[in-house]
């Protein structure tokens, strides 16, 4: 390259960087300028509405004040009338000594008012006064003299704001509606102490009518400080998420309600230092804790740190590896779905934001569509086509589950709507995407124990509060039972136990017909799971899975699922196909376990009774090793119970065969009791 190039080359670049230097200042003065001028513009908006409320309230006042004042002077009227008797006692009795006059004074009643009022008056007044002052103050403020470079007429804008802080004019501003408000209640105050000297019933009536806008007024004052919301991090880290609330903020934001928010922090937060206090305010008064300890410069910072508590993540994810839900973002696109659906417009444009999120996340928290997720994987091609042609996507999924028809039929939770605003909605959407994320981590293995106790802890929570009795979405089983290494398969058969006694038996107060459906779609979705042909369950390979399946399907025939009461011929012929399906799973189990004809009753036709010989097997009685090897139904004599395999290990004890609770107990011992 020659130097005449090398020279050109040098000077285009340099062209090209002095303009994005000029378009990056242009930029952030654009940006200084914009933030500037809102706040300026939000001041000047105030104020107007200060002078019209000031000077139609000065008016009011001011009439009141001219027929008050006179009470302090003596009426002429009444000089008059002692001038006239006095003259008329001289004509008619001139010898008679005639009394002193006394000299008037105002009685103490008119002296109050008068001095509520026109303290009323020139409070008003003052108010509009400094009023006019800001404005001019501000008019001067965003004054723009022509500067050498952008730089300095960014420094110019930085200095002027710095400087009004400095003056203390935002303070001004602040206190000029609170004066407002003292010269109003000081006018009520002399409306009331002059109908208590005139007559009782009004001053009752205005009396009331006065106390119930003072109360108001202070206690709008003082709510935003006592609903501050508490933080929540704590609850999201350990996992307890029957915890998580959704916190509304207070919308009684004014100069008067930010004062009070700073003066009960400067007068509560010394009390912290003493212990009975401290445990008071944890326990008894959390949010007022957090917003003594945790306090926020402005309201709008308490704003956003509500949207953000949720940020954080349980343990043992982190920012590197996140597992958070965003649930205020997820209420405002669960808005924005239910609003701008049918918009087309507006759908390609929420496809790309929902794109972002994890798919079972949109069907559940933003579509409502949770008994899907309860029971099979979701994909964002579901997300893309139920926002496209929400009619193509119900057929789609009707004639996609019409071989295992109990998943369309399964009950959906029990929930309040919106979903989000209540403690259930948020519990049962973060305990599924938690375990979800869990059962796909690498170090699964490392985590299995933290996963099952938060699925025990959560089991019965989430059961009283969303009317379900299954609630571990069957796609994390379906990992678990699936997964690549072997300890993790073999581990995740405690969660057998689970399904048996907590998801499975009745439950006294639960609708049987309810509770059937739920079974129902538990066949189905473990039947599509023992028929996968690209990996083989956990459930088929070992002694404990087999005998489960050997318990569903005594349940079938013992409860009669095989049976329905609809008489509907489309009803009749899903129910047989879904046995068909179960029986030709059934007979999978059997080859692959090299297990007799006998292990499995026979299901019987859907018009007859389960034999009178029958008798459905209860595991709840025994508990069986992670790899026992089960013997055939009703053959004692091989029989291999958890007592025979506890015995057979050296070292064990029968007590740990008696110590699981709901088959959770410690990982990584494949002779541990389920």
């Amino acid at each position: 390259m020659s130097v005449h190039e090398s020279g050109a080359v040098g000077k285009t670049e340099g062209t090209k960087k002095g303009a994005t230097m000029d378009h990056s200042w242009e930029k952030l003065t654009a940006e200084f300028a914009k933030h500037d001028d809102g706040v300026v513009k939000n001041w000047k908006e105030d104020i107007d509405t200060l002078l019209v409320f000031a000077g139609l309230f000065s008016a009011v006042v001011t009439a009141f004040a001219i027929e008050s004042y006179q009470w302090l002077l003596e009426s002429p009227a009444d000089t008059t009338v002692a001038l006239l008797m006095q003259i008329s006692m001289q004509l008619n009795a001139s010898q008679v000594i005639l009394p002193e006059r006394a000299s008037f004074k105002a009685d103490a009643s008119s002296i109050r008012i008068n001095s509520y009022w026109f303290l009323s008056l020139v409070f008003s007044l003052t108010s509009a006064l400094f009023g006019l002052l800001c404005k001019q103050w501000l008019r001067e403020h965003q004054r723009d003299p022509p500067t050498r470079t952008p730089g300095e007429a960014l420094a110019l804008r930085q200095l002027r704001q710095e400087s009004f802080e400095k003056w203390g004019v935002p303070s001004l501003l602040s206190a000029l509606p609170i004066l407002l408000e003292v010269a109003l209640l000081l006018f009520f105050a002399g409306v009331l102490d002059l109908l208590w000297n005139r007559h009782l019933i009004p001053f009752a009536l205005c009396f009331i009518a006065v106390m119930v806008s003072a109360g108001l007024y202070f206690v709008t004052t003082f709510l935003p400080t006592l609903t501050v919301p508490r933080k929540q991090w704590e609850n999201i880290s350990n996992a307890d998420f029957h915890k998580l609330v959704y916190h509304f903020i207070c919308p009684y934001k004014s100069p008067q309600a930010w004062a009070a928010y700073r003066l009960s922090r400067r007068v509560l937060h010394p009390l912290l230092r003493f212990q009975f206090m401290h445990r008071f305010l944890v326990n008894r008064a959390e949010n007022l804790y957090h917003h003594i300890r945790y306090p926020v410069s402005e309201w709008s910072s308490l704003d956003l740190q509500v949207v953000r508590q949720f940020d954080d993540h349980p343990f043992p994810f982190s920012d590197s590896d996140p597992c958070n839900l965003k649930v205020y973002e997820l209420r405002a696109l669960q808005w924005a779905f239910a609003t701008f659906r049918d918009s087309p417009s507006i759908v390609p444009h929420l496809e790309n934001i929902l794109g972002t999120l994890p798919p079972s996340v949109v069907m559940s928290a933003v579509f409502g569509q949770w008994k899907y997720i309860m029971w099979e994987d979701t994909t964002k091609a579901d997300i893309e086509l139920r926002l496209r042609d929400p009619g193509a996507f119900f057929r789609s999924r009707e004639e996609r589950l019409q071989r295992y028809f109990g998943i369309w039929w399964a009950p959906p939770p029990d929930i309040r709507n919106p979903t989000l605003h209540y403690p259930e909605g948020i519990g049962l959407l973060f305990c599924h995407q938690y375990w979800m994320a869990m059962a796909r981590r690498d170090d699964l293995r490392d985590r299995l124990d933290d996963l099952f106790v938060s699925m025990r802890k959560a089991y019965p929570e989430l059961q009283q509060t969303t009317g379900l009795r299954f609630v571990i979405p069957f796609p994390v089983v379906d990992i678990l039972w699936t997964h690549e290494d072997p300890e993790v398969r073999m581990q995740s058969l405690r969660l057998l136990r689970l399904f048996e006694e907590a998801a499975w038996k009745p439950e006294l107060g639960y609708d049987e017909q309810r509770h059937d459906q739920e079974r129902l779609a538990f066949i189905s979705a473990l039947t599509r799971h023992l028929g996968r042909t690209d990996r083989a369950s956990q459930l088929l390979t070992s002694g404990r899975g087999q005998k489960f399946i050997q318990f569903v399907n005594d349940q079938i025939i013992d409860r009669r699922l095989y049976q329905t009461s609809w008489r509907n011929q489309a009803f009749l012929r899903d129910r047989r196909r879904l046995v068909l399906e179960w029986t030709g799973v059934v007979r999978r189990v059997q080859e692959a376990g090299n297990l007799p004809l006998e292990y499995f009753a026979p299901i019987p036709d859907r018009s007859e009774d389960p034999p009178a010989t029958f008798q459905a097997g209860d595991p709840a009685g025994t508990r069986y090793s992670l790899d026992t090897v089960h013997s055939p139904r009703h053959s004692t004599s091989h029989s291999v119970t958890m007592e025979h395999a506890v015995e057979a290990i050296p070292g064990q004890s029968r007590v740990r065969a008696e110590g699981s609770d709901l088959g959770l107990v410690e990982a990584g011992e494949q002779d541990t009791c389920v």
